[in-house]
């Protein structure tokens, strides 16, 4: 069921699902919904136990997304502490070149989801506006850095 790699991964079959009568979260082996008692179509509430656990990994990785793309300005301040320069430089360099590419693999992965959920929707805009950023800064370093090799300064 899942791509992941791991033994664990594999071996994981989603079994919880919305009801699709009164949206309390119930096992797919149920008979019968135990909140409001409409009977459980087990194919059905297999399929919608894999959205919603599609729905889960993907808001989980959109969230890790955004806390490792708010450590840029902490990496950025510290290319300006001495004996720290190159942490931040290598950690700037490294993660400006990495979350666009990782906001790419995000869309690639769970584009096809289909679902109404809030907290997806939520998760697709922050990594298309973290995307876009951090993006929109890689653009801009190898810019500028292609701009000080052709026009170093002046030495004096």
């Amino acid at each position: 069921m899942s791509d992941d790699s791991s033994i664990g991964a594999a071996m994981y079959v989603p079994t919880i699902f919305e009801c699709p009568n009164c949206k309390e979260t119930i096992d797919t082996k149920a008979e019968t919904c135990r909140f409001c008692g409409v009977k459980v179509d087990h194919e059905a509430a297999r399929k919608a136990a894999v959205v919603m656990a599609n729905v889960n990994q993907a808001c989980s990785d959109a969230s890790y997304m955004r806390s490792t793309a708010l450590t840029l300005p902490v990496f950025f301040l510290l290319r300006f502490v001495p004996f720290f320069n190159w942490v931040g430089l290598i950690g700037l360099l490294v993660l400006t070149l990495v979350i666009p590419f990782w906001a790419l693999r995000w869309w690639r992965k769970y584009s096809e989801i289909e679902t109404d959920d809030a907290d997806f929707r939520r998760a697709q805009n922050r990594v298309k506006w973290i995307g876009i950023i951090v993006g929109c800064v890689l653009v801009v370093v190898v810019v500028a850095n292609i701009y000080t090799f052709l026009h170093p300064p002046p030495n004096h």
